[in-house]
């Protein structure tokens, strides 16, 4: 009996004229406060009938209590009711004993039918309890590998746990030094620069004034060597003009644009020079033979006077006479030789190298011009290795700051998923806690025997198990009107089968007799007599024919029969072994049949997913 019943029943008995229009499930959620349901017990088993006071008791209560005599308590009560007790027990008649005797005696029955119901209640509760206990001891297995399993999903949550923490650590740290280092200011020239974790908070002024000064430098020196006079040595008379050389083209490494006046002067010079070329070179070779002339007689003077001085002896006059006119004819041979070369061979020569005067000077002249060129490109290309070197510094700048932009876009780029991460998990986390925290999943501090209107799932079994009252109005649904319902259901169930076995027998039984008396019809149709042949023909041919295709239809329709069973059978065992398909073939029917019943277990299955899944 519920507790709702109980309490029913007593005001009930109290005499509560309204009693049949309350449920007593309705009085079930009283007795789960555990404070209260002590004196909900007290109250249910020892208030009755005789513990109501009549209005006649309540008015003379109330006078008592409005008179100056008081109320009896405490010891003044007991001593009352003892007096009362004497007196009344010395006034007992005989039939009043017999009365009480007799009630007393029905008392006594009653005492004892009611220990006769105790007694079954506990072979009844005792029969349940041994049920229970073999169920307990099929449970204990199962209850240690669960406890197993717990623990082994509580140590690897717990090591989950711990590794989630120390990488929620580490990363926290990581992000804390990288704010640290990205919040640092820029250092200033007198602070070490190596204190410095990125170039971008680096000070550059160091740099762009050493730049500065050398690019100051720099054009201080393009100056000097490009536009301060060199344009005119090297063929331009602009000083302020300044031209790169290409080259890579040889016609352009030549100076060009000489003015006209220049180019005059030039050819008048090398005219006079071809002038003055004969005589001077003349006048050379005379002063060139007077020298080497006098060298000569030099010679010949101190090898005479060397000879002089080692002979010992004079040489006679004839002697003398001979060296003398040899010496003669010699000088006759030298000097015709000199007139002939000084009148035929060295004119020719000079003028033959006059002709080529010209172009021994024009070929100087083209190498000084070439020699300042060679100068010019020198300088041009030492102010280039200049300016590439600055270049190359500059770039080189720009792509070390390039590849710190990358490698911030990098982090920016891991942090936005780091943030990301830990948003969809933190979403996880409180989606997870606010389906934890449905009522229709959590364990329930107290046993409830009212369904809470917020449990779908138990609100939608109770209406599929068909036990909800629709002649009187209820206000909660409990837990026992389900039970009743599946006990109902199961009643059922055990009824339909017991029918169905006991048609499936009477069919048995008639399909035997029908067989027996069939085989009887034969025998006397028959009469046990044999050809050679078979069986002796009793019908017409066309009777004969129609019975062989009757025959063959049978058989046709005995191995459709056998296919059709074979194909039950297998698509039962596929359908018990895959509770999938069962239940594919159910929400097929409940499809075509019952599209209500179809939505109910449509989301009867998502909700157990969705526990599953948070599961």
């Amino acid at each position: 009996m519920s507790e709702g019943k109980r309490f029913l029943d007593l005001i009930n008995r109290l005499g509560y004229t309204q009693s049949y229009d309350l449920q007593a499930e309705s009085f079930d959620w009283m007795f789960e406060n555990e404070a209260v349901r002590p004196f909900l017990d007290w109250f249910c088993d020892n208030v009755g009938p005789s513990n109501l006071l009549t209005q006649q008791e309540v008015k003379q209560y109330n006078n008592i209590v409005e008179s100056d005599e008081g109320v009896l308590e405490g010891a003044q009560l007991e001593k009352a009711l003892q007096s009362s007790t004497s007196q009344t027990s010395e006034e007992i008649t005989d039939e009043q004993l017999d009365e009480d005797i007799t009630r007393l005696t029905e008392e006594l029955q009653d005492c004892r039918n009611y220990k006769e119901r105790l007694l079954q209640h506990r072979n009844k509760l005792s029969l349940h309890q041994a049920g229970l206990n073999h169920r307990l001891s099929k449970m204990g297995p199962i209850e240690s590998t669960a406890e197993k399993q717990y623990r082994q999903c509580l140590e690897q949550k717990q090591t989950d746990n711990t590794q989630m923490n120390a990488t929620l650590d580490k990363l926290s740290r990581t992000s804390s030094e990288l704010v640290s280092m990205y919040n640092k200011s820029p250092i200033s020239e007198n602070v070490g620069q190596q204190e410095a974790p990125f170039l971008s908070q680096q000070s550059l002024q160091h740099y762009h004034g050493n730049e500065e000064r050398f690019t100051q430098q720099l054009t201080a020196y393009t100056k000097k060597q490009f536009f301060e006079g060199i344009g005119d040595v090297a063929g331009h008379s602009e000083g302020s003009r300044y031209e790169l050389l290409d080259i890579s083209d040889p016609n352009t490494l030549t100076i060009r644009g000489e003015k006209p006046e220049v180019t005059n002067d030039c050819c008048e010079e090398l005219a006079r020079l071809k002038e003055v070329y004969p005589n001077s070179q003349k006048r050379r070779i005379k002063a060139v033979t007077e020298e080497n002339r006098i060298a000569a007689a030099c010679r010949l003077a101190g090898d005479r006077l060397q000879a002089l001085n080692q002979q010992t002896k004079g040489s006679t006059v004839q002697d003398i006479s001979d060296r003398n006119q040899e010496t003669e004819k010699q000088l006759n041979h030298v000097q015709k030789e000199v007139a002939m070369l000084a009148d035929s061979q060295v004119p020719k020569w000079i003028h033959e190298n006059a002709e080529l005067q010209g172009t021994l000077i024009l070929y100087g002249d083209y190498n000084l011009k070439l020699a300042r060129q060679d100068y010019f490109t020198s300088k041009q290309n030492e102010l280039i290795k200049q300016l590439i070197s600055q270049k190359a510094r500059n770039d080189f700048l720009m792509m070390a700051y390039e590849m710190e932009v990358k490698g911030h876009k990098e982090t920016h780029r891991l942090l936005t998923g780091t943030e990301q991460l830990l948003e969809r998990n933190v979403q996880a986390n409180q989606d997870r806690m606010h389906m934890m925290n449905d009522p229709g999943i959590s364990v329930p501090h107290s046993i409830r025997n009212t369904v809470d209107s917020r449990d779908l799932f138990t609100t939608r079994l109770q209406q599929l198990v068909g036990n909800v009252p629709t002649d009187q109005q209820q206000l909660f649904l409990t837990y026992g009107n389900l039970v009743e319902g599946a006990r109902r259901l199961a009643h059922d169930l055990d009824t339909l089968q017991a029918t169905l076995s006991s048609t499936t027998s009477s069919q048995d039984s008639r399909l035997a007799s029908l067989e027996q008396n069939l085989s009887v019809c034969e025998d006397m149709v028959y009469a046990n007599s044999a050809t050679k042949d078979g069986q002796p023909i009793m019908s017409p041919p066309q009777l004969i024919d129609g019975l062989t295709q009757l025959d063959q239809t049978i058989k046709n329709l005995e191995q459709t029969i056998c296919d059709i069973i074979t194909e039950h059978n297998s698509k039962t065992k596929s359908l018990k072994s895959d509770p999938f398909l069962s239940r594919q073939r159910q929400l097929f029917v409940y499809f075509f049949l019952e599209p209500s019943r179809l939505r109910r277990a449509v989301n009867e299955l998502t909700q157990r997913l969705e526990a599953q899944l948070v599961s």
